[in-house]
């Protein structure tokens, strides 16, 4: 007989993977379209979300051959809880573990893998303005 994990144990492992292996910070910024303008153009409103991560300049590109473009990815990115990701949303990163490079670099969310209890894993491009 199995036993399924109660809503007490999913939580614990959710806190104790962000103690263990999240040692970086972002915000993702999520765009919403409130409104048009007199143009016909959208307003948007940008959402800020701060979330502790764990960062990586070097993503396997193995794993993401069957989800993304393997030649625009990156960096990749994993957290747990909300918000949700959604491809086109951008994570602009805070500080890393180390203090050094990346922060304040901006990355778009080019796809997603869902590993349920374990968060999400995203692959990201870096956003060249």
């Amino acid at each position: 007989m199995t036993r399924l994990p109660n809503a007490n144990s999913v939580a614990r492992l959710k806190e104790r993977m962000q103690d263990m292996f999240f040692g970086d910070t972002a915000a993702v910024l999520q765009d919403t379209v409130t409104s048009l303008d007199s143009y016909g153009q959208p307003n948007v409103t940008t959402v800020t979300t701060a979330i502790d991560c764990s960062f990586t300049d070097k993503p396997n590109p193995e794993v993401w051959k069957n989800f993304a473009d393997i030649t625009e990815v990156s960096a990749e990115i994993r957290y747990t809880g909300a918000p949700v990701p959604v491809k086109g949303n951008r994570i602009t990163l805070k500080g890393r573990f180390d203090g050094t490079s990346y922060v304040d670099q901006t990355f778009e969310i080019i796809d997603i893998q869902d590993r349920d209890v374990f968060g999400y894993v995203c692959a990201l491009k870096k956003v060249e303005i």
